[in-house]
């Protein structure tokens, strides 16, 4: 605490103090996550942790078009004082997006459950999947739910909650409930799905008593539906097409290759992706700031919010790259020896993610500046060339060549934004240490 005591810029002191904060639990997490990986690769094999893996990615597509991108504007109207202030809402907004949501996720969610044998048989061409459709409306209406509660807290700048009921809970109760199983009575494969469903309900449950009962303000606005959807539409697009390029690699590995590759290429993405933690955790900090200085006009604080966090993301991520590129063989070889067929993948994507992380936060920013409608076509161009990419490339090269493609996709993205907020916003989010600081 003294070190963040000594820094003089409030706007910096925050960003230091809420991502401690949230990288706390966001570390805790990811230890989590890597025991699950663990957990699931040693007991059941790649290919039981692939199906768990197509899953969990279908479950993170499905969240943005259930959601209509309802979830994104949650973090900004909730963060704006207009919208919600000092514990109270100001609009109606809330109750609206609940309503829409259920909705679409309900559908969805039928959808899926009623053609569950097409999907496992005749898309992912794996039929034990069918068993784990059986859940899937539980799981997804629940992974929905708890995600929009999620950006909620994130955007009322209620830090510490977010962190816990995002991600963590539910992942520890599900290694919780997976160990304790197979401990016990050493279940099957099913027990793997009916424990995911399980935790997401259970924190979704919890999540709801930290959003109700609900304080309204004297005057509430009301705010029309289509009025909500018009905002969060071009969000939705450009998120959706975000997840798709993070997600689609794994959905299609899913399609052209066996199980057992999926769940290899699982690991090589969540090990290479410990260098695009800090993005997200500051970016649960910067988000709402950056919104409420673009917001209040503040034009010079906002470019320097921008410059300070692109610097901190430069010295965090370098080092962890480098200890990727000189330990990567042995680092699969934890999970075990088969694992290390991703030696070449886990050295291409650990590189595109630091190149995608130095350039900074440019989905946050052009969504928080109004520019998410322009955001939303860089990213549905980066998207289509993905798929594009990984069509040409899996069926040559297998999981590496859902590296390069998945690789050349987020830095690209990433780029054509940078350039755009450049042109447009006149602040550079990359920061390179050779390069003079320009005062905003």
């Amino acid at each position: 605490m003294k070190f963040i005591s000594k820094i003089k810029d409030k706007h910096l002191q925050d960003i230091v103090k809420g991502g401690s904060i949230n990288f706390l639990f966001y570390a805790l997490n990811i230890v989590v996550v890597y025991l699950l990986s663990i957990f699931i690769s040693k007991i059941y094999g790649p290919e039981v942790y692939g199906r768990f893996a197509i899953i969990k990615s279908l479950i993170l597509i499905l969240i943005i078009f259930s959601t209509l991108g309802l979830n994104t504007l949650a973090i900004k109207l909730s963060s704006n004082e207009k919208y919600f202030n000092d514990g109270t809402f100001k609009s109606d907004f809330l109750v609206k997006s609940y309503a829409i949501i259920i909705i679409t996720t309900v559908l969805i969610s039928i959808l899926i459950l009623f053609n569950r044998q097409l999907f496992a048989s005749n898309v992912f061409k794996d039929n034990l999947l069918e068993d784990y459709f059986y859940l899937f409306p539980i799981i997804l209406i629940s992974a929905v739910l708890l995600n929009y509660n999620s950006n909620l807290f994130k955007g009322q700048g209620r830090v510490i909650l977010f962190s816990v009921i995002s991600s963590f809970l539910p992942n520890i109760i599900l290694l919780t409930a997976l160990y304790l199983i197979y401990k016990f009575s050493n279940q099957g494969e099913f027990y793997i799905v009916l424990c995911l469903a399980l935790s997401y309900l259970f924190v979704l449950i919890l999540s709801f008593f930290y959003v109700f009962p609900l304080k309204w303000d004297n005057v509430v606005t009301k705010v029309k539906a289509k009025s909500l959807l018009l905002r969060s539409y071009p969000m939705m697009i450009s998120a959706s097409m975000i997840y798709l390029i993070f997600s689609v690699d794994t959905i299609m590995l899913g399609m052209l290759e066996t199980s057992e590759n999926v769940g290899i290429y699982r690991i090589v993405s969540q090990v290479s992706s410990v260098i695009s933690v800090f993005i997200i955790v500051l970016g649960t900090v910067v988000g709402p700031k950056i919104s409420k200085l673009y917001a209040n006009n503040e034009i010079s604080e906002f470019k320097k919010l921008i410059q300070n966090s692109s610097k901190i993301l430069f010295y965090i991520s370098f080092p962890l790259l480098i200890l990727i590129l000189i330990f990567a063989y042995q680092i699969l070889g934890f999970f075990g020896t088969s694992y290390q067929k991703g030696h070449t993948s886990l050295i291409i994507l650990s590189v595109c993610q630091f190149l995608f992380v130095v350039t900074g936060f440019v989905d946050i920013i052009l969504n928080m500046t109004g520019h998410q409608k322009i955001f939303g076509k860089i990213t549905i161009f980066t998207a289509a060339l993905n798929i594009t990419l990984n069509l040409i490339f899996i069926p040559k090269y297998g999981i590496n060549g859902a590296a390069m493609a998945t690789g050349f996709s987020i830095v690209l993205n990433n780029l054509i934004g940078l350039f755009y907020i450049k042109k447009k916003l006149n602040v550079i989010t990359l920061y390179l240490p050779l390069q003079k600081s320009k005062s905003p």
